[in-house]
């Protein structure tokens, strides 16, 4: 994660989430060896303020309990890149914890109200390895 010292230090002790998009450029490039068209990517970075709800599971064979679920605020940037929608994953170090963050939008509220209110963010974190 490339967000910087200060920017985190401004904002603690709440920005405990560091989110790593990436999105496509619009642009593509050709690759050499097959001659494929590859889309261009950029990684756009935020720092987030988020809430871990502990994963409810029962302890039976096949149960995932590396999930949780997360709500919080952007706090640098503080609006999502447009290019950034439902179901986004993200490489995530929350809580000092690497994992991989995939946001939700309420389903239930319209696009327009949705865009207006990007700052609050929420969706799910897998655990993936242990702490940094």
């Amino acid at each position: 994660m490339a967000i910087s010292a200060t920017t985190i230090a401004s904002y603690a002790p709440w920005g405990n989430a560091q989110l790593a998009f990436e999105v496509g450029t619009g642009s593509a490039t050709t690759d050499p060896a097959t001659g494929n068209a590859t889309q261009s990517t950029e990684i756009v970075e935020y720092l987030a303020a988020l809430t871990l709800q502990a994963p409810s599971w029962k302890a039976e064979a096949g149960m995932d309990n590396t999930i949780y679920s997360c709500r919080g605020r952007l706090l640098s940037p503080a609006i999502l890149d447009p290019r950034i929608t439902n179901g986004s994953q993200a490489e995530a170090v929350i809580n000092g914890y690497r994992g991989r963050f995939e946001l939700v939008f309420d389903l239930a509220m319209d696009s327009y109200h949705r865009q207006d209110l990007r700052q609050s963010i929420e969706g799910t974190f897998r655990v993936v390895g242990g702490p940094i």
